[in-house]
């Protein structure tokens, strides 16, 4: 499924615009567990991905919590302050150990959680995440920054230890733990400026492309409306029949304009 829109609001100049490309794909998976989803909340655009995880149907229960309690929280106090998101972020979590207590089959699920705040008027960016899916930042075709994996692998590799295939898909925080346990990234926030595009996306996606390649990618499909299309199709044929479930959320940042389109 790809939705793309333009974000803006009737009637006013702003110093910014969004176009917003989502698109998330089952891969060679038996279900879909990851979730998305973006909303424009006043002079806010706030983007949130989780890829779910523990068992039959679990994983996509996870994934739906966390997304859905981080936006209806950040809808009612819409906000770049960091322990302001952090705060979100553990009432998502609290909301996916509440259906875990809720329900017994349940008890394993957990979820990363990825998420990206823009403001228009500020012309300011804001990212948290949990687990290995990632927020990207990009600038044309040069990555300016991006979110580190709080995974096995990627310990082992800032320990310079030998890495083991067994460890890559093990992560040591992930939505669903007890708050003592989890672990939330949260960033500074930010300048952002016509030119720059983002990224979100579950380890589906990055697995099969180096940084260079998806700054290339995004930066020369920018103007092609089935961008997302593209990305997700290079990455399922990458895979060689053994994809995992990919989402992703591109987000181009241009220069103000006048109208939803």
């Amino acid at each position: 499924m790809e939705l793309t829109i333009q974000l803006g609001n009737s009637g006013e100049d702003s110093l910014l615009s969004f176009q917003v490309h989502e698109r998330s794909d089952i891969g060679h998976r038996a279900e879909n567990q990851d979730h998305s989803a973006c909303q424009y909340i006043g002079d806010y655009l706030v983007c949130a991905l989780a890829d779910g995880a523990g068992g039959h149907q679990g994983g996509g229960v996870a994934a739906t919590k966390a997304v859905s309690a981080f936006l209806k929280a950040f809808a009612q106090r819409p906000t770049q302050d960091a322990r302001q998101l952090l705060g979100i972020a553990h009432q998502a979590n609290r909301a996916v150990l509440e259906a875990q207590q809720a329900h017994p089959d349940l008890a394993d699920m957990h979820t990363t959680l990825c998420v990206l705040v823009l403001n228009r008027k500020t012309a300011q960016a804001t990212w948290l995440h949990v687990g290995d899916s990632r927020v990207y930042h990009f600038n044309n075709a040069a990555l300016l920054r991006r979110t580190k994996d709080h995974s096995v692998l990627q310990w082992m590799k800032d320990q310079q230890q030998p890495e083991f295939p067994q460890a890559r898909n093990a992560l040591y925080t992930a939505i669903g733990e007890q708050a003592e346990q989890l672990q939330v990234d949260v960033s500074l926030p930010c300048a952002v400026s016509p030119g720059d595009w983002f990224l979100l996306c579950s380890d589906g996606l990055w697995e099969h492309f180096t940084d260079e390649e998806l700054g290339l990618l995004g930066s020369n499909l920018k103007h092609d409306s089935g961008c997302s299309s593209h990305i997700h199709q290079l990455a399922l044929s990458r895979s060689q029949g053994q994809s995992d479930n990919l989402s992703s959320i591109l987000v181009f940042v241009g220069e103000g304009c006048h109208s939803n389109g």
